[in-house]
Protein backbone atom coordinates (compact mmCIF):
# COMPACT_ATOMS: atom_id res chain seq x y z
CA UNK A 1 0.00 0.00 0.00
CA UNK A 2 1.19 3.75 -0.32
CA UNK A 3 1.78 5.76 2.48
CA UNK A 4 1.05 8.81 0.39
CA UNK A 5 -2.59 7.74 -0.93
CA UNK A 6 -4.56 9.89 1.71
CA UNK A 7 -5.80 13.16 0.29
CA UNK A 8 -4.76 16.25 1.52
CA UNK A 9 -7.47 19.17 0.84
CA UNK A 10 -7.35 23.03 1.28
CA UNK A 11 -11.27 23.29 1.09
CA UNK A 12 -11.80 27.29 0.85
CA UNK A 13 -15.09 29.50 -0.99
CA UNK A 14 -13.31 29.59 -3.91
CA UNK A 15 -10.70 27.14 -4.51
CA UNK A 16 -9.30 23.63 -3.58
CA UNK A 17 -6.04 22.81 -3.34
CA UNK A 18 -5.99 18.68 -3.22
CA UNK A 19 -3.07 16.67 -2.99
CA UNK A 20 -3.62 12.96 -4.78
CA UNK A 21 0.05 11.62 -4.56
CA UNK A 22 3.66 12.41 -2.21
CA UNK A 23 6.96 11.06 -3.50
CA UNK A 24 10.08 12.21 -1.28
CA UNK A 25 8.68 16.41 -0.54
CA UNK A 26 7.06 16.21 -4.23
CA UNK A 27 3.29 16.89 -3.95
CA UNK A 28 1.07 15.92 -7.10
CA UNK A 29 -2.11 17.58 -6.74
CA UNK A 30 -5.09 19.66 -8.35
CA UNK A 31 -5.62 23.67 -7.90
CA UNK A 32 -9.14 24.22 -8.38
CA UNK A 33 -10.03 27.97 -8.53
CA UNK A 34 -13.24 29.19 -9.22
CA UNK A 35 -14.21 26.29 -12.75
CA UNK A 36 -10.42 26.30 -13.67
CA UNK A 37 -8.25 23.54 -12.95
CA UNK A 38 -4.71 23.02 -12.60
CA UNK A 39 -2.61 20.21 -12.36
CA UNK A 40 0.39 20.36 -10.42
CA UNK A 41 3.72 20.58 -10.37
CA UNK A 42 2.89 22.97 -13.37
CA UNK A 43 5.27 25.40 -15.32
CA UNK A 44 3.93 29.03 -16.06
CA UNK A 45 5.00 30.24 -19.39
CA UNK A 46 5.68 34.14 -19.02
CA UNK A 47 3.61 35.48 -21.62
CA UNK A 48 3.98 39.57 -22.52
CA UNK A 49 0.54 41.49 -21.38
CA UNK A 50 1.02 43.73 -24.53
CA UNK A 51 2.70 41.15 -27.30
CA UNK A 52 2.69 37.49 -27.50
CA UNK A 53 5.45 36.30 -29.53
CA UNK A 54 3.90 32.71 -29.17
CA UNK A 55 0.16 32.92 -29.57
CA UNK A 56 -1.47 32.30 -25.94
CA UNK A 57 -4.02 29.67 -27.94
CA UNK A 58 -0.83 27.69 -29.37
CA UNK A 59 0.21 27.84 -25.54
CA UNK A 60 -3.36 26.15 -24.84
CA UNK A 61 -2.77 23.35 -27.31
CA UNK A 62 0.62 22.22 -25.72
CA UNK A 63 -1.19 21.33 -22.95
CA UNK A 64 -0.30 24.51 -20.52
CA UNK A 65 -3.35 25.11 -18.07
CA UNK A 66 -1.94 28.14 -16.74
CA UNK A 67 0.60 31.45 -17.55
CA UNK A 68 1.90 34.22 -15.81
CA UNK A 69 1.86 37.99 -17.06
CA UNK A 70 2.95 40.77 -15.47
CA UNK A 71 0.88 43.43 -14.01
CA UNK A 72 2.83 46.64 -13.66
CA UNK A 73 3.19 46.64 -17.61
CA UNK A 74 -0.63 45.64 -18.01
CA UNK A 75 -0.99 48.99 -15.98
CA UNK A 76 1.34 51.38 -17.59
CA UNK A 77 -0.61 50.19 -20.69
CA UNK A 78 -4.30 50.35 -19.70
CA UNK A 79 -4.44 52.48 -16.69
CA UNK A 80 -8.12 52.40 -16.57
CA UNK A 81 -8.61 48.71 -16.71
CA UNK A 82 -8.30 45.31 -19.22
CA UNK A 83 -9.78 42.14 -18.48
CA UNK A 84 -6.13 40.56 -18.56
CA UNK A 85 -7.90 36.87 -20.57
CA UNK A 86 -8.95 38.82 -23.32
CA UNK A 87 -5.88 40.95 -23.09
CA UNK A 88 -3.49 38.11 -23.75
CA UNK A 89 -5.68 35.53 -25.73
CA UNK A 90 -6.12 32.60 -22.64
CA UNK A 91 -8.98 31.09 -21.36
CA UNK A 92 -7.13 29.06 -18.39
CA UNK A 93 -5.71 30.31 -15.02
CA UNK A 94 -3.80 33.69 -15.45
CA UNK A 95 -1.24 34.31 -12.66
CA UNK A 96 0.05 38.46 -12.40
CA UNK A 97 3.44 39.25 -11.31
CA UNK A 98 2.81 43.02 -9.33
CA UNK A 99 5.94 44.00 -11.01
CA UNK A 100 9.03 43.44 -8.69
CA UNK A 101 11.20 41.76 -11.62
CA UNK A 102 11.14 45.55 -12.71
CA UNK A 103 11.73 47.01 -9.61
CA UNK A 104 14.98 44.37 -9.45
CA UNK A 105 16.24 45.66 -12.98
CA UNK A 106 15.61 49.61 -13.60
CA UNK A 107 15.73 50.21 -9.76
CA UNK A 108 12.22 51.78 -8.97
CA UNK A 109 8.24 51.41 -10.06
CA UNK A 110 6.04 54.57 -9.69
CA UNK A 111 2.92 52.35 -8.03
CA UNK A 112 2.42 51.13 -4.53
CA UNK A 113 1.26 47.87 -3.14
CA UNK A 114 -2.07 48.77 -2.31
CA UNK A 115 -2.37 50.20 -5.91
CA UNK A 116 -0.82 47.42 -7.97
CA UNK A 117 -3.08 44.93 -5.51
CA UNK A 118 -6.59 46.71 -6.49
CA UNK A 119 -5.34 46.56 -10.68
CA UNK A 120 -4.84 42.82 -10.24
CA UNK A 121 -8.48 42.55 -8.97
CA UNK A 122 -9.52 45.03 -11.07
CA UNK A 123 -8.37 43.13 -14.68
CA UNK A 124 -9.33 39.58 -13.04
CA UNK A 125 -6.51 37.92 -12.45
CA UNK A 126 -7.02 34.61 -11.18
CA UNK A 127 -4.09 34.25 -9.08
CA UNK A 128 -2.39 37.88 -7.72
CA UNK A 129 1.01 38.56 -6.12
CA UNK A 130 1.37 41.59 -4.03
CA UNK A 131 4.35 43.96 -5.31
CA UNK A 132 7.76 42.14 -3.28
CA UNK A 133 10.61 43.77 -3.42
CA UNK A 134 13.19 41.19 -4.99
CA UNK A 135 16.87 40.33 -3.12
CA UNK A 136 18.30 39.33 -6.33
CA UNK A 137 22.21 38.20 -6.50
CA UNK A 138 24.87 39.21 -5.81
CA UNK A 139 23.09 41.22 -2.89
CA UNK A 140 25.14 42.53 0.57
CA UNK A 141 23.39 41.78 3.50
CA UNK A 142 21.67 45.39 4.24
CA UNK A 143 20.18 45.06 0.86
CA UNK A 144 18.67 41.62 1.33
CA UNK A 145 17.69 42.90 4.98
CA UNK A 146 15.98 45.61 3.33
CA UNK A 147 14.33 43.74 0.75
CA UNK A 148 12.68 41.88 3.18
CA UNK A 149 11.17 44.27 5.41
CA UNK A 150 9.93 46.22 2.26
CA UNK A 151 8.38 43.02 1.02
CA UNK A 152 6.64 42.37 4.28
CA UNK A 153 5.72 46.07 4.33
CA UNK A 154 3.85 45.41 1.24
CA UNK A 155 2.37 42.73 2.54
CA UNK A 156 0.79 44.83 5.25
CA UNK A 157 -0.55 47.49 3.05
CA UNK A 158 -2.06 44.83 0.99
CA UNK A 159 -3.48 43.03 4.02
CA UNK A 160 -7.04 44.30 3.66
CA UNK A 161 -7.15 43.65 -0.71
CA UNK A 162 -5.82 39.93 -0.06
CA UNK A 163 -8.17 39.20 2.15
CA UNK A 164 -10.92 38.97 -0.33
CA UNK A 165 -11.21 36.54 -3.39
CA UNK A 166 -10.82 36.48 -5.65
CA UNK A 167 -8.38 36.13 -6.52
CA UNK A 168 -6.37 34.33 -5.25
CA UNK A 169 -3.08 35.85 -3.50
CA UNK A 170 0.76 34.61 -3.70
CA UNK A 171 3.22 35.64 -0.67
CA UNK A 172 6.59 35.99 -1.81
CA UNK A 173 9.61 34.90 0.60
CA UNK A 174 12.87 37.18 -0.33
CA UNK A 175 16.14 36.64 1.28
CA UNK A 176 18.32 35.51 -1.39
CA UNK A 177 21.86 33.74 -0.51
CA UNK A 178 21.35 34.87 3.39
CA UNK A 179 19.37 31.92 5.35
CA UNK A 180 18.55 33.37 8.36
CA UNK A 181 16.69 35.78 6.50
CA UNK A 182 14.92 33.52 4.04
CA UNK A 183 13.72 31.81 6.98
CA UNK A 184 12.43 35.14 8.93
CA UNK A 185 11.08 36.14 5.94
CA UNK A 186 8.85 33.05 5.26
CA UNK A 187 7.94 32.73 8.93
CA UNK A 188 6.30 36.27 8.45
CA UNK A 189 5.22 36.25 5.35
CA UNK A 190 3.13 32.27 6.14
CA UNK A 191 1.32 34.96 8.97
CA UNK A 192 -0.74 36.49 6.53
CA UNK A 193 -3.54 35.01 4.32
CA UNK A 194 -2.41 34.13 1.61
CA UNK A 195 -3.21 30.68 -0.60
CA UNK A 196 -0.36 30.72 -2.54
CA UNK A 197 3.14 31.23 -1.09
CA UNK A 198 6.49 32.02 -4.04
CA UNK A 199 10.14 31.34 -3.65
CA UNK A 200 12.01 34.62 -5.01
CA UNK A 201 15.20 35.53 -6.35
CA UNK A 202 16.02 32.33 -7.72
CA UNK A 203 16.62 33.79 -11.54
CA UNK A 204 20.49 35.07 -10.88
CA UNK A 205 21.39 32.53 -9.02
CA UNK A 206 20.31 30.18 -11.67
CA UNK A 207 21.91 32.07 -14.45
CA UNK A 208 25.38 31.86 -12.57
CA UNK A 209 24.66 28.11 -12.41
CA UNK A 210 24.80 28.21 -8.50
CA UNK A 211 22.13 25.44 -7.98
CA UNK A 212 23.55 24.55 -4.17
CA UNK A 213 22.24 27.88 -3.22
CA UNK A 214 19.15 26.99 -4.88
CA UNK A 215 18.64 24.05 -2.96
CA UNK A 216 19.18 25.89 0.35
CA UNK A 217 17.22 28.42 -0.80
CA UNK A 218 13.73 26.31 -1.24
CA UNK A 219 14.53 24.12 1.77
CA UNK A 220 15.24 27.12 3.84
CA UNK A 221 12.18 28.71 2.91
CA UNK A 222 9.49 25.54 3.01
CA UNK A 223 10.72 24.89 6.86
CA UNK A 224 8.57 27.79 7.66
CA UNK A 225 5.52 27.37 5.06
CA UNK A 226 2.34 25.68 5.81
CA UNK A 227 2.61 22.55 4.10
CA UNK A 228 -1.24 22.56 2.73
CA UNK A 229 -0.51 25.60 0.77
CA UNK A 230 0.83 25.55 -3.01
CA UNK A 231 4.98 26.83 -3.22
CA UNK A 232 5.69 28.70 -6.49
CA UNK A 233 9.43 29.14 -7.80
CA UNK A 234 9.85 31.89 -9.46
CA UNK A 235 11.72 32.10 -12.29
CA UNK A 236 12.69 28.58 -13.20
CA UNK A 237 12.97 27.96 -16.66
CA UNK A 238 15.39 25.42 -16.81
CA UNK A 239 14.71 21.61 -17.16
CA UNK A 240 17.50 20.30 -15.21
CA UNK A 241 16.47 22.09 -12.22
CA UNK A 242 12.90 21.14 -12.47
CA UNK A 243 12.98 17.58 -10.87
CA UNK A 244 15.43 18.88 -7.77
CA UNK A 245 12.51 22.19 -7.12
CA UNK A 246 9.82 19.51 -6.80
CA UNK A 247 11.28 16.71 -4.87
CA UNK A 248 12.19 19.96 -2.08
CA UNK A 249 8.33 20.07 -2.29
CA UNK A 250 7.69 23.23 -5.03
CA UNK A 251 4.38 22.84 -6.90
CA UNK A 252 4.43 25.56 -9.39
CA UNK A 253 7.41 27.57 -11.85
CA UNK A 254 7.66 30.27 -14.17
CA UNK A 255 9.66 31.65 -16.39
CA UNK A 256 10.24 33.28 -19.48
CA UNK A 257 13.43 31.39 -20.46
CA UNK A 258 11.85 29.59 -23.90
CA UNK A 259 11.80 32.85 -25.79
CA UNK A 260 14.47 34.17 -24.02
CA UNK A 261 16.62 31.62 -24.79
CA UNK A 262 15.57 31.79 -28.18
CA UNK A 263 16.39 34.93 -29.31
CA UNK A 264 19.76 33.71 -28.57
CA UNK A 265 19.43 30.48 -30.57
CA UNK A 266 19.91 28.57 -27.47
CA UNK A 267 18.61 24.84 -27.75
CA UNK A 268 17.38 23.19 -24.77
CA UNK A 269 17.35 19.82 -23.49
CA UNK A 270 17.25 17.68 -20.43
CA UNK A 271 20.56 18.06 -19.53
CA UNK A 272 21.95 21.82 -20.50
CA UNK A 273 21.53 24.53 -23.18
CA UNK A 274 23.19 24.47 -27.07
CA UNK A 275 24.16 27.31 -29.18
CA UNK A 276 22.09 26.32 -32.17
CA UNK A 277 25.05 27.20 -34.69
CA UNK A 278 27.30 24.45 -32.85
CA UNK A 279 24.77 21.54 -33.58
CA UNK A 280 24.69 18.81 -36.10
CA UNK A 281 21.44 17.47 -35.27
CA UNK A 282 18.73 18.23 -33.47
CA UNK A 283 18.41 15.51 -30.59
CA UNK A 284 14.09 15.54 -29.85
CA UNK A 285 11.35 14.18 -31.43
CA UNK A 286 8.73 17.23 -31.04
CA UNK A 287 7.00 18.86 -33.88
CA UNK A 288 9.51 21.57 -34.76
CA UNK A 289 12.62 18.53 -34.60
CA UNK A 290 10.46 16.12 -36.61
CA UNK A 291 9.61 18.87 -39.21
CA UNK A 292 13.38 20.40 -39.67
CA UNK A 293 17.23 20.55 -39.11
CA UNK A 294 19.59 22.82 -37.94
CA UNK A 295 20.29 24.12 -41.18
CA UNK A 296 16.67 24.99 -41.94
CA UNK A 297 15.96 26.35 -38.70
CA UNK A 298 19.45 28.51 -39.27
CA UNK A 299 18.48 29.69 -42.71
CA UNK A 300 15.04 30.91 -41.51
CA UNK A 301 13.94 34.96 -41.32
CA UNK A 302 14.66 35.94 -37.42
CA UNK A 303 10.85 36.09 -36.29
CA UNK A 304 9.94 32.30 -37.57
CA UNK A 305 12.94 30.93 -36.17
CA UNK A 306 12.46 32.64 -32.58
CA UNK A 307 9.24 31.25 -32.71
CA UNK A 308 10.04 27.52 -33.49
CA UNK A 309 13.03 27.42 -30.71
CA UNK A 310 10.55 28.96 -28.11
CA UNK A 311 8.17 26.05 -29.23
CA UNK A 312 10.96 23.28 -29.05
CA UNK A 313 12.35 24.64 -25.70
CA UNK A 314 8.76 24.22 -24.65
CA UNK A 315 8.24 21.09 -25.35
CA UNK A 316 11.21 19.96 -23.50
CA UNK A 317 10.06 21.67 -20.37
CA UNK A 318 6.73 20.15 -20.51
CA UNK A 319 8.22 16.81 -21.08
CA UNK A 320 10.59 17.16 -18.31
CA UNK A 321 7.84 17.59 -15.83
CA UNK A 322 5.64 14.80 -16.82
CA UNK A 323 8.32 12.39 -16.57
CA UNK A 324 8.66 14.37 -12.79
CA UNK A 325 5.09 13.94 -12.63
CA UNK A 326 5.12 9.71 -13.42
CA UNK A 327 8.38 9.60 -11.19
CA UNK A 328 5.90 10.94 -8.61
CA UNK A 329 3.06 8.87 -9.14
CA UNK A 330 5.09 5.59 -9.92
CA UNK A 331 7.35 6.14 -6.41
CA UNK A 332 10.50 6.29 -7.98
CA UNK A 333 11.42 10.12 -7.88
CA UNK A 334 14.34 9.72 -5.49
CA UNK A 335 16.21 7.50 -8.62
CA UNK A 336 15.02 9.72 -11.40
CA UNK A 337 16.21 13.10 -8.85
CA UNK A 338 19.64 11.11 -8.97
CA UNK A 339 19.95 10.56 -12.91
CA UNK A 340 19.00 14.21 -13.13
CA UNK A 341 21.61 15.48 -10.85
CA UNK A 342 24.69 14.55 -12.87
CA UNK A 343 23.51 16.07 -15.82
CA UNK A 344 26.04 18.93 -14.37
CA UNK A 345 28.56 19.22 -11.65
CA UNK A 346 27.06 22.25 -9.96
CA UNK A 347 23.44 20.83 -10.40
CA UNK A 348 25.31 17.37 -8.66
CA UNK A 349 27.12 19.91 -5.77
CA UNK A 350 23.07 20.86 -5.26
CA UNK A 351 22.88 17.07 -3.26
CA UNK A 352 22.83 18.40 0.01
CA UNK A 353 19.52 18.07 2.42
CA UNK A 354 18.81 19.64 6.00
CA UNK A 355 17.65 17.18 8.44
CA UNK A 356 14.16 18.47 8.34
CA UNK A 357 14.06 17.88 4.39
CA UNK A 358 15.06 14.61 4.49
CA UNK A 359 12.55 14.28 7.46
CA UNK A 360 9.99 15.40 5.09
CA UNK A 361 11.13 13.46 1.92
CA UNK A 362 11.29 10.12 4.18
CA UNK A 363 7.25 11.01 5.03
CA UNK A 364 5.95 11.69 1.61
CA UNK A 365 7.47 8.42 0.13
CA UNK A 366 6.03 5.38 -0.44
CA UNK A 367 5.80 2.25 1.91
CA UNK A 368 5.31 -0.33 -0.60
CA UNK A 369 5.48 -0.48 -4.37
CA UNK A 370 5.74 -3.14 -6.93
CA UNK A 371 8.83 -1.82 -8.90
CA UNK A 372 12.56 -2.82 -7.24
CA UNK A 373 14.11 -0.05 -5.68
CA UNK A 374 17.32 0.82 -7.81
CA UNK A 375 20.21 1.96 -5.78
CA UNK A 376 23.86 3.11 -7.09
CA UNK A 377 26.02 4.21 -4.36
CA UNK A 378 27.12 6.70 -1.18
CA UNK A 379 24.38 9.34 -2.19
CA UNK A 380 21.23 6.24 -1.65
CA UNK A 381 22.32 5.70 1.63
CA UNK A 382 20.52 8.78 3.03
CA UNK A 383 17.41 7.71 0.35
CA UNK A 384 14.17 7.60 2.58
CA UNK A 385 14.16 3.39 2.04
CA UNK A 386 17.49 3.02 3.19
CA UNK A 387 16.93 5.64 6.22
CA UNK A 388 13.47 4.19 7.48
CA UNK A 389 14.89 0.60 7.46
CA UNK A 390 17.63 1.90 9.82
CA UNK A 391 15.18 3.57 12.16
CA UNK A 392 13.30 0.87 12.41
CA UNK A 393 16.20 -1.30 13.27
CA UNK A 394 17.20 1.25 15.87
CA UNK A 395 13.94 1.88 17.54
CA UNK A 396 11.58 -1.26 16.74
CA UNK A 397 13.38 -4.24 16.15
CA UNK A 398 15.10 -6.32 18.69
CA UNK A 399 16.21 -9.85 18.63
CA UNK A 400 15.00 -12.80 20.22
CA UNK A 401 17.93 -13.79 21.82
CA UNK A 402 22.06 -12.56 22.28
CA UNK A 403 23.06 -14.84 19.59
CA UNK A 404 23.02 -13.61 15.65
CA UNK A 405 23.97 -15.81 12.51
CA UNK A 406 25.14 -13.27 9.99
CA UNK A 407 24.94 -14.22 6.21
CA UNK A 408 27.40 -12.78 3.62
CA UNK A 409 25.72 -13.93 0.24
CA UNK A 410 26.61 -12.70 -2.76
CA UNK A 411 24.92 -9.58 -4.81
CA UNK A 412 21.59 -11.94 -5.53
CA UNK A 413 18.51 -10.99 -2.71
CA UNK A 414 15.96 -13.46 -4.57
CA UNK A 415 18.31 -16.66 -3.86
CA UNK A 416 18.47 -14.94 -0.54
CA UNK A 417 15.21 -14.62 0.31
CA UNK A 418 15.05 -18.51 -1.40
CA UNK A 419 17.81 -19.59 0.55
CA UNK A 420 16.30 -18.50 4.36
CA UNK A 421 12.84 -20.05 3.24
CA UNK A 422 14.52 -23.11 2.23
CA UNK A 423 16.52 -23.33 5.54
CA UNK A 424 13.69 -22.49 7.86
CA UNK A 425 15.49 -18.82 8.92
CA UNK A 426 13.73 -17.29 12.22
CA UNK A 427 14.82 -14.40 14.06
CA UNK A 428 17.92 -15.10 15.21
CA UNK A 429 19.74 -15.13 11.69
CA UNK A 430 20.24 -11.75 9.63
CA UNK A 431 21.46 -11.04 5.80
CA UNK A 432 24.45 -8.29 5.47
CA UNK A 433 22.97 -5.81 2.38
CA UNK A 434 25.69 -3.28 1.11
CA UNK A 435 22.92 -0.63 1.65
CA UNK A 436 20.55 -1.80 4.29
CA UNK A 437 23.54 -2.84 6.28
CA UNK A 438 21.23 -6.09 8.93
CA UNK A 439 18.41 -7.18 7.26
CA UNK A 440 16.91 -9.89 9.67
CA UNK A 441 15.11 -12.98 7.96
CA UNK A 442 11.77 -12.38 8.91
CA UNK A 443 11.66 -8.94 7.15
CA UNK A 444 13.08 -10.00 3.74
CA UNK A 445 9.51 -10.16 2.89
CA UNK A 446 9.10 -6.22 3.34
CA UNK A 447 9.48 -3.72 0.43
CA UNK A 448 12.16 -2.81 -0.37
CA UNK A 449 14.77 -5.19 1.95
CA UNK A 450 14.40 -8.14 -0.85
CA UNK A 451 12.89 -5.55 -3.78
CA UNK A 452 15.97 -3.88 -4.82
CA UNK A 453 18.81 -3.88 -7.12
CA UNK A 454 22.13 -2.78 -6.69
CA UNK A 455 25.79 -2.84 -8.61
CA UNK A 456 28.10 -6.07 -8.35
CA UNK A 457 30.72 -3.94 -7.31
CA UNK A 458 29.76 -1.62 -4.67
CA UNK A 459 31.63 1.63 -3.53
CA UNK A 460 33.48 1.51 -0.60
CA UNK A 461 32.21 4.39 1.17
CA UNK A 462 28.55 2.64 1.27
CA UNK A 463 30.06 -0.05 2.26
CA UNK A 464 32.22 0.91 4.88
CA UNK A 465 28.76 2.94 6.15
CA UNK A 466 27.30 -0.03 5.89
CA UNK A 467 29.34 -2.18 8.09
CA UNK A 468 29.72 0.35 10.09
CA UNK A 469 26.19 0.54 11.23
CA UNK A 470 25.99 -3.44 11.50
CA UNK A 471 28.28 -2.96 14.28
CA UNK A 472 26.41 -0.54 15.82
CA UNK A 473 23.04 -2.30 15.76
CA UNK A 474 24.65 -5.51 17.06
CA UNK A 475 26.34 -3.67 20.04
CA UNK A 476 22.73 -1.91 20.66
CA UNK A 477 21.43 -5.01 20.91
CA UNK A 478 24.16 -6.71 23.15
CA UNK A 479 24.43 -9.55 21.14
CA UNK A 480 27.39 -11.34 22.43
CA UNK A 481 27.49 -14.18 19.92
CA UNK A 482 27.86 -13.49 16.39
CA UNK A 483 28.56 -16.18 13.69
CA UNK A 484 29.34 -15.01 10.20
CA UNK A 485 28.55 -16.86 8.18
CA UNK A 486 29.80 -15.75 4.09
CA UNK A 487 30.30 -17.87 0.17
CA UNK A 488 33.22 -16.77 -1.86
CA UNK A 489 32.29 -13.75 -3.44
CA UNK A 490 31.59 -12.38 0.00
CA UNK A 491 34.57 -13.63 1.81
CA UNK A 492 36.45 -10.19 1.92
CA UNK A 493 33.42 -8.26 3.25
CA UNK A 494 32.81 -11.05 5.85
CA UNK A 495 36.53 -10.72 7.08
CA UNK A 496 36.03 -7.04 7.56
CA UNK A 497 33.12 -7.05 9.40
CA UNK A 498 34.78 -9.79 11.60
CA UNK A 499 37.51 -7.68 12.47
CA UNK A 500 35.30 -4.40 13.27
CA UNK A 501 33.35 -6.95 15.96
CA UNK A 502 36.67 -8.19 17.40
CA UNK A 503 37.41 -4.88 18.57
CA UNK A 504 34.75 -5.06 21.33
CA UNK A 505 35.98 -6.99 24.09
CA UNK A 506 33.83 -9.72 25.10
CA UNK A 507 32.34 -10.09 21.63
CA UNK A 508 32.54 -13.78 21.04
CA UNK A 509 32.88 -13.97 16.94
CA UNK A 510 33.49 -16.83 14.77
CA UNK A 511 33.46 -17.13 11.07
CA UNK A 512 33.02 -19.63 8.37
CA UNK A 513 31.95 -20.46 4.80
CA UNK A 514 28.81 -21.57 3.45
CA UNK A 515 28.24 -23.56 0.34
CA UNK A 516 25.42 -20.96 -1.30
CA UNK A 517 22.92 -23.36 -3.45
Amino acid sequence: MRRSTFKRVLFLAYHVFEVTHTDLAARLGKLTIGSKRVDTPAFLPVVHPIRQEVPSHLLSSMGFQIVITNAYITMKKFPHGVDIHSQIGFDGVVMTDSGGYQLLEYGKLDAKPDQIAEYQKKIGSDIAVILDTPTGYPADRAHAEATVTRTLAAAKESSEIIGSKPPLWAGPVQGGVYSDLVKYSAKEISKFPFDIFAIGSPVELMNNYRFKDVSSLIQNAKAYLPLDKPVHLFGAGHPFIIPLAVALGCDLFDSASYILFAKRNSYMTTEGVRRLDEMTDLPCSCSICSSTNVKELIEMPKDERIIKIAVHNLNVIRAELAMTREAIREGRLWSYLMRKIRTHPKLFDSFHFSKRTLDEMEQGSMIGESRALMLFDSNDLICPEVTRHLKRMIHNYRPGSKKLTLYFLQNDWDRAYRYSLAKNMTWDKAFFHPFFSMVPAELLQVYPLSQNVFPERVDRKTLRVSLRNLVNLVKLYSLDNVELVYDAGQRNIALRAYNLLKRYKGREVSIKPVKYT
